[in-house]
């Protein structure tokens, strides 16, 4: 993956770690592209366009939880309920994440022992959480393509896991089954 011209440098919340915020082009940002049979739920096929991807969080929700919460489906809500039942906690009056002062989703916490963020519902999380920094886009009934969202810091790291078929299968899958399941 070619990164473009540089956007945007600036300070993390964490030690001070310089971050820069690379552009790219949206081409470049197509990872892979799949079909899923609607019947079984599994991928029929996949064609990846980039191998060299690799992610890792770095838990430092720079960008991710930074910008307040996601849109929420049935589903997510159904998720949250189980990990806080009280939603008045985490929802306001129009159903939505709360977000707090500084514009971060309510559900971020900071983990001032290990010096890092945390989501306080992880295994409860929305399904755009799930996803983040990748985002599928739906060409038709069953096929979709994988996208990257380029402002991630966890992107290429040389420890991050490798993605192909099966980071996308075990990472991913559900996420868009969710998606698929209901529109947003």
């Amino acid at each position: 993956m070619k990164a473009g011209k540089s956007l945007l440098t600036f300070l993390s919340p964490i030690e001070s770690e310089e971050y820069t915020v690379t552009r790219m082009d949206s081409a470049e940002g197509k990872i892979a592209e799949l079909t899923l049979n609607p019947e079984t739920k599994k991928v029929e096929k996949l064609k990846l366009h980039q191998s060299n991807i690799r992610f890792k969080c770095q838990r430092c929700a720079t960008f991710c939880c930074r910008l307040g919460g996601p849109k929420l489906s049935e589903k997510d809500l159904q998720r949250l309920r189980q990990a806080r039942p009280k939603t008045s906690e985490f929802l306001d009056a129009y159903g939505n994440l709360r977000n707090n002062e500084d514009g971060s989703c309510v559900l971020l916490k900071f983990d001032v022992k290990n010096n890092v963020y945390e989501c306080s519902v992880y295994d409860f999380r929305p399904t755009l959480c799930r996803l983040y920094p990748f985002r599928f886009e739906k060409l038709s009934r069953s096929s979709y393509t994988l996208k990257l969202i380029p402002c991630c810091n966890g992107l290429n790291k040389e420890d991050g896991e490798l993605v192909n078929e099966n980071f996308i299968a075990d990472h991913l899958l559900d996420a868009l089954l969710d998606l698929n399941a209901k529109a947003y």
